[in-house]
């Protein structure tokens, strides 16, 4: 009965195609969970059931204290397959389900609390999501809502209800669509945080510090119209280390902000500076959110270069 729970666990939630033998009878028996070339079969797979092992014993419990990670979603959506930047709802599911039962999943701004005060944070997971896509709020939020699990919606203000396609959706042709206001006023009044993500989504490693400061202080402004406040959390576009000059990374703390998040990889500690914060980005880089598990817990994330930069 042991071995069938496990296999049941193990298929539902990393859907990893992986046999494993033991004493010559095979006990698992698994499917990707996403396509995945030939080059990374091997590799992510038995990455995914090292992962599925140290998790499921509970071992990671012993490799993973003192700090904690912020993950970051950009689009949910049960179409464009082969798009880095999307995961399908079964997908987005599995990642939530997986958080939800190894983690202890708080708002970001108890997650910067803790930040700033030095306060432990063992197993800490703050979940974001970037841009303002569509899917996140018809899609992605039943479903944390599902697990009740929080998360921070990060918005390019001037997207929002508009018809913008931008330009990593135009060269792979792929239909864009955002959230409406109506949608973001939902989700804050449903208990989800909203952050900024600039005006017009600008690449803050290449303006100039006036345009910078314009943008951003447009992004706070029109949520604070739109929604009656605002949070002061703030991730900047692309989330790369060149997408950020130190010219403008300085004028931040000026700019009302509480914080500013990159999406380069790493894990966050108590008393990190919160306008470094790094974030680990979700993609189809991951075949499972077990493969995820074992670069965690590994520490391959410490100084980790997404293979899919942020938008």
């Amino acid at each position: 009965m042991r071995n069938a729970k496990a296999h049941s666990d193990l298929c539902d939630e990393s859907h990893s195609r992986i046999n494993v033998y033991q004493k010559g009878k095979r006990t698992l028996s698994l499917r990707p969970l996403s396509d995945v070339s030939p080059g990374r079969w091997i590799t992510s797979g038995f990455k995914t059931l090292l992962g599925w092992i140290i998790f499921r014993s509970g071992l990671y419990r012993l490799a993973w204290r003192g700090k904690a990670v912020i993950v970051v979603f950009h689009r949910v959506r049960d179409s464009f397959r082969n798009d880095p930047i999307t995961v399908s709802s079964g997908q987005f599911e599995q990642f939530v389900r997986f958080f939800a039962r190894h983690f202890d999943v708080i708002p970001l701004t108890e997650l910067l609390a803790r930040v700033e005060s030095s306060r432990p944070m063992n197993r800490s997971l703050a979940i974001t999501f970037d841009d303002g896509y569509w899917g996140n709020a018809t899609i992605a939020a039943p479903i944390l809502e599902r697990y009740h699990v929080p998360a921070c919606f990060f918005i390019a203000t001037r997207y929002i209800g508009s018809n913008h396609v931008p330009v990593w959706d135009k060269k792979n042709g792929i239909e864009t669509k955002w959230m409406t206001w109506d949608q973001v006023r939902d989700l804050r009044a449903r208990g989800f945080e909203i952050g900024s993500h600039t005006d017009s989504h600008v690449d803050l490693g290449k303006v100039s510090p006036t345009t910078a400061r314009r943008e951003i202080r447009a992004g706070m402004m029109r949520l604070e119209e739109e929604l009656g406040e605002s949070s002061g959390l703030f991730a900047y576009p692309f989330g790369q280390r060149n997408n950020m000059s130190e010219e403008n990374q300085s004028l931040l703390r000026d700019t009302g902000l509480r914080c500013s998040l990159s999406a380069h990889g790493g894990t966050v500690r108590p008393g990190d500076d919160p306008f470094r914060l790094k974030r680990v980005n979700i993609s189809t880089w991951y075949s499972s959110p077990y493969q995820f598990g074992f670069e965690l817990v590994t520490r391959r994330l410490e100084h980790h270069e997404d293979a899919v930069a942020g938008t």
